[in-house]
């Protein structure tokens, strides 16, 4: 067996000049190996830097730069500023939305249930489902509704819940107070009316306006199990209703 010695001379350099630049290189692998990265964003929540605030129908609409990307989203009235570092959660996408309110067409919107401002919802968890047609309200929701009573030749809302299977796919017509209200959104208006008759509310689709606390009369057809898409799910649904004011 030839020596090291023996090595040609060309041979024994190359030999040299690889082991020198594995000894420089070992220490820049051993850094890139032990060196921290920062969090990657959860891969259903969106973070950027507000560029636009727009408030309009009971909506904060924004748009965010995330990394050089302009992402727009809708969610409850907040309090942002232009220059606020924010993030949100994109369970509820929808493409080609036209805004009434806005005059405004966006290829994609996020409507999200809260804009996360500060670190009380972790980067990797998820919230809660929120049902981006309602208006939150207060504790008040919670308590039983006096004075309202079924209208004549109607129903009152306790009584459609308990007779939903019959009557699917019939008008009914209902007296109750306005608890929730959101307008155009996928072109209706939306609303909630709760009355005397329990704490269960109902949900009701329409192209009449109204306001919330306003006392109205709805007749519209009973839906079951409606599926409007983008996680848009109601179990009992009254739509396309007319809208009569006391």
């Amino acid at each position: 067996m030839n020596s090291f010695r023996e090595l040609p001379h060309i041979l024994v350099i190359r030999l040299v000049c690889v082991c020198l630049a594995g000894a420089m290189l070992l220490p820049a692998l051993a850094g890139d190996v032990t060196a921290p990265t920062a969090p990657a964003p959860a891969a259903n929540q969106i973070i950027g830097t507000v560029t636009e605030v727009i408030n309009a129908s009971g909506y904060t609409y924004i748009a965010i730069d995330n990394n050089g990307q302009q992402v727009w989203a809708a969610g409850p009235v907040t309090s942002l500023t232009v220059g606020d570092t924010i993030a949100f959660l994109t369970e509820m996408p929808m493409e080609n939305f036209r805004s009434k309110a806005l005059q405004r067409d966006f290829p994609l919107i996020y409507f999200v249930g809260r804009f996360i401002t500060d670190d009380s919802v972790p980067a990797s968890g998820s919230a809660p489902a929120v049902d981006p047609h309602a208006t939150a309200r207060t504790e008040q929701d919670r308590q039983p509704i006096e004075g309202i009573a079924s209208v004549e030749d109607g129903y009152t809302i306790a009584e459609i819940h308990a007779r939903k299977s019959e009557l699917a796919g019939k008008s009914v017509r209902v007296r109750g107070k306005v608890s929730n209200y959101t307008a155009e959104v996928l072109d209706r208006n939306w609303l909630h009316i709760r009355d005397s008759s329990g704490l269960d509310d109902l949900t009701v689709t329409t192209s009449d306006t109204t306001a919330l606390d306003e006392i109205v009369t709805i007749e519209g057809k009973l839906a079951l199990d409606k599926d409007f898409g983008y996680g848009y799910k109601y179990p009992l649904i009254v739509e396309d209703a007319s809208l009569v004011k006391p």
